[in-house]
């Protein structure tokens, strides 16, 4: 186990300095890119031709849930999106991108497989864009992504109403689209929210674009996770040149949300650990969670919503050394973040 995490290390490190490398670094004494203030479904511009739209979501409504949050990227001749969404939202977003551009949409990447963040791709499809992934994502939606599709129809009529379309181009470790104008790298940093996660970084900027491996509130599903790598992946993110952090959900901020981010899977992690020392119970362990610092962060309690227990469940069974992580994302994600309903545990 050691050596396979020196392992991951090394590669990260080398992935990482990859990515500076090979950039174009911006100027040294800009002033930071300012955080606009933003209101559900609002579209702001970043930085020149960044485009970054705020989805509704609420971690104790489930009324409130809007998809996943998008960031669009003006090239010279074409335009690159951040995530897919589900069917309803994606044409919503389609519409706001044609308020800021009349370049074709050429690229869309699914940050992984979950519904809210893949379902979408037919309509993305049909503007005449292709669909990029890691090549984990990809094979998730492909093999999974029929009986989960049929179980998401069941409730949403968006999706009932549209077609499951896979991924057109995958990757390994890194995607790259560069032009005078823009670049955005797309990088698979290992298992954090699934196996497939990829982030987007835009070095000339500096903005990194996280999908749910980094969200700004109660937000984390960790049904599909590795959390012991998880944390790897985020202090690998750390090591970039950031202004700002574009979430999967909530608000964005400044580089600090990683370690906030970080932070609660580490301490989730060291407090069930010394439960199951002390043979204490997965329900006796939830019970004695408090952490302040997480409420004032994200509003809600560390186990105040259903998710949140499942995510300790989830940790409590990791730790235990039931989990295959390998066998992670073969279940549905839950369709609504407030909820968590669907949490299971690969191969039960």
């Amino acid at each position: 186990m050691l050596q396979r995490f020196t392992v991951l290390t090394i590669v990260i490190g080398i992935m990482t300095w990859a990515v500076f490398a090979s950039t174009d670094r911006p100027t040294e004494n800009r002033m930071p890119l300012p955080i606009p203030e933003m209101q559900f479904n609002d579209v702001k511009e970043l930085a020149p031709g960044v485009f970054f739209r705020y989805a509704s979501i609420s971690a104790t409504d489930p009324s409130i849930f809007g998809g996943s949050n998008h960031v669009w990227i003006v090239f010279k001749e074409f335009v690159v999106v951040i995530d897919a969404n589900f069917p309803k939202e994606a044409a919503d977003v389609v519409a706001d991108i044609k308020k800021t551009t009349k370049k074709p949409i050429k690229y869309v990447l699914d940050t992984h497989h979950h519904g809210d963040h893949a379902y979408g791709n037919a309509v993305w499809a049909k503007e005449g864009a292709q669909i990029i992934a890691s090549k984990p994502a990809a094979r998730l939606l492909k093999t999974t992504g029929p009986q989960a599709w049929a179980e998401a129809a069941k409730t949403r009529k968006d999706i009932r109403d549209s077609e499951l379309k896979h991924v057109d181009i995958t990757f390994d470790d890194k995607y790259e689209i560069q032009d005078e104008t823009q670049h955005v790298i797309f990088l698979n940093l290992g298992h954090s929210h699934t196996i497939g996660d990829a982030v987007a970084y835009l070095p000339k900027h500096k903005i990194l674009c996280t999908g749910d491996a980094c969200v700004n509130g109660a937000f984390n599903f960790m049904g599909h996770s590795n959390s012991a790598e998880w944390i790897k992946c985020l202090e690998a993110m750390a090591k970039f040149d950031i202004d700002i952090i574009c979430p999967g959900h909530g608000k964005p901020a400044r580089k600090d949300l990683l370690d906030r981010q970080k932070r609660y899977f580490q301490e989730l992690r060291a407090a069930v650990a010394q439960g199951i020392a002390a043979k204490q119970s997965v329900d006796e362990i939830t019970r004695q969670l408090d952490f302040p610092w997480y409420k004032q962060w994200t509003g809600v309690g560390v186990v105040e919503t259903e998710m949140n227990k499942n995510n300790v469940k989830h940790v409590y069974e990791e730790l235990l050394g039931k989990i295959d992580h390998s066998r992670l994302g073969g279940t549905p994600a839950p369709l609504n973040l407030s909820s968590g309903r669907l949490t299971t545990v690969a191969g039960r």
